[in-house]
């Protein structure tokens, strides 16, 4: 009797909600950088909630590190929030809705911060791709990133969905 696989159960953490609560105040990011309203007929990914922005509606772009370490993978890159408050992520065990699953890379990190692994999503289904790095004892944790521009969308971990705080 063959037995169907198991789903992969994994946990997806958004920016901490610290940071986005200091940066909607201050106006500058954690690089110190100034921090803008923004508004276009675009539809923008908060990192925050991980929604898009409506057009027209106001948006902050920031540079954001997703690293506690400083070592060589510790990059520093653009990201958007809303401008409003919003409720941040609480679908953790779900991929975002609104967020692409194909144009998509997985970089898969060890506990030293280093990538063990990177796979672009393309054809695939996006959670299969996660299985599959997770499947690997030596990865600690992912981060999704936008295919074409490599920008930082939000963090998987393995394991059970629950508050990351």
């Amino acid at each position: 009797m063959n037995t169907p696989p198991q789903p992969t159960e994994f946990r997806i953490s958004p920016l901490p909600s610290d940071v986005v609560a200091r940066v909607r105040a201050e106006r500058r990011d954690d690089a110190g950088h100034a921090v803008a309203v923004r508004r276009d007929d675009a539809r923008h990914q908060c990192r925050s909630c991980l929604r898009l922005t409506e057009p027209g509606e106001g948006f902050l772009l920031l540079s954001y590190r997703p690293f506690a370490s400083d070592q060589p993978y510790a990059e520093s890159g653009p990201v958007f929030i809303h401008e409003r408050r919003c409720v941040p992520y609480e679908e953790a065990s779900a991929y975002p809705s609104e967020f692409p699953r194909r144009e998509v890379v997985l970089r898969a990190y060890n506990a030293q911060d280093e990538i063990e692994a990177a796979e672009r999503v393309g054809e695939r289904r996006v959670e299969d791709v996660i299985a599959g790095l997770v499947e690997n004892s030596r990865v600690a944790y992912i981060h999704a990133r936008n295919a074409a521009y490599g920008c930082y969308m939000f963090r998987i971990d393995r394991g059970m969905a629950s508050s990351p705080d």
